[in-house]
């Protein structure tokens, strides 16, 4: 498996958003939405006012970005990316790739001096940041690996400063 990829769910982008904008504002602030997948964090952050470009390397998923903004097709840490008010991603956490959130957490600092980042409850390598939102990331079984039909994994959402 290559890419670690799992579509967050609308109440929990919602939920998440609704935090991120209560902590920092998303009215008039350029955000990336970083492994953006479908779309539908930066599409929230849209929503609520924010101006958001989108980065995305699966092709097929990043044509549904292009239909909401502007979009940088391709690999995290391959890619230029701008600097920006905030960033907010939900990147692959390294579970089954060792180390594969790390490129994201490195350019996501480097972006922006306010990142947002969803992961795994049971991540330690993480900066010190503080965690604003904890919940259940369901997952139906998409991959190999899995073995039963929907699971379901402790998250926190943290938000970061430099």
């Amino acid at each position: 498996m290559e890419l670690e990829q799992y579509q967050t769910e609308g109440d929990l982008a919602a939920l998440w958003l609704a935090q991120i904008d209560a902590h920092d504002g998303l009215e008039g602030k350029t955000v990336l939405d970083l492994g953006a997948g479908n779309g539908i964090l930066g599409y929230g952050a849209q929503l609520l006012g924010a101006d958001v470009t989108f980065v995305e390397c699966d092709k097929e998923a990043a044509k549904l970005c292009e239909e909401l903004g502007p979009t940088i097709i391709g690999r995290v840490g391959e890619v230029e990316l701008p600097e920006v008010d905030l960033v907010i991603t939900n990147p692959p956490w390294g579970v089954q790739t060792h180390g594969a959130d790390r490129i994201f957490i490195d350019e996501a600092m480097r972006s922006a001096p306010v990142v947002h980042m969803m992961h795994s409850a049971a991540a330690t390598h993480l900066p010190e940041g503080e965690v604003i939102l904890e919940g259940e990331f369901r997952m139906p079984a998409t991959y190999q690996h899995h073995n039963s039909r929907m699971g379901a994994t402790e998250i926190k959402c943290w938000r970061f400063t430099r």
